[in-house]
């Protein structure tokens, strides 16, 4: 606690915190909010991978208005990142797949930041985040590709539970009956 306290004069080279312009953040993300999914996808990694504060920058993409698109566009850098940054000139092998790890770990600390900060905008409403669920985005995927076929198994599915349903009354109702 007494390393975090500002008591009397700086440490000279020491670097002071400073909150960035409120205005230079929400001009920010006006312009990040403006840009197509590739474009930001390519802002995103810049910002990633630079070893350079931006408070700017980071403070934009981890408002409540960028971060749940900065979040699912993660995972498409994190497996491509050749895609979104551009490669020095003259770089060996082993600088390149130190590069790439760099920004692998960049990446991942830069989602867990933006769980964080989704999770905190779910319980300012009120709500528990909800656990990650495999089965239920597969299941949307599958819905959004193939809408025709999901909505036909729907349809099956409800059938065979009315069906269910009203055998369980049959049951309940010979039940009732032979205990008369």
């Amino acid at each position: 606690m007494a390393a975090t306290q500002q008591n009397g004069a700086e440490e000279p080279g020491a670097r002071r915190w400073t909150e960035p312009d409120p205005q230079a953040v929400t001009a920010k993300i006006a312009e990040l909010r403006k840009l197509a999914n590739p474009q930001f996808a390519a802002a995103l990694a810049a910002f990633i991978a630079t070893a350079e504060d931006d408070h700017v920058t980071g403070y934009a993409i981890r408002s409540p208005e960028l971060a749940r698109k900065a979040r699912r566009l993660l995972p498409r850098l994190v497996e491509d990142p050749d895609r979104y940054l551009e490669a020095p000139a003259g770089e060996s092998s082993n600088q390149y797949h130190e590069r790439l790890r760099r920004f692998r770990v960049a990446a991942e600390r830069e989602g867990m930041l933006l769980y964080y900060v989704t999770a905190g905008m779910v319980a300012r409403r009120g709500h528990r985040p909800p656990e990650p669920n495999p089965r239920a985005r597969a299941r949307r995927r599958l819905a959004d590709e193939f809408p025709e076929r999901f909505l036909e198994l729907l349809r099956e599915e409800q059938e065979l539970d009315a069906e269910r349903a009203e055998e369980q009354a049959r049951e309940r109702a010979a039940a009732r009956a032979a205990g008369s």
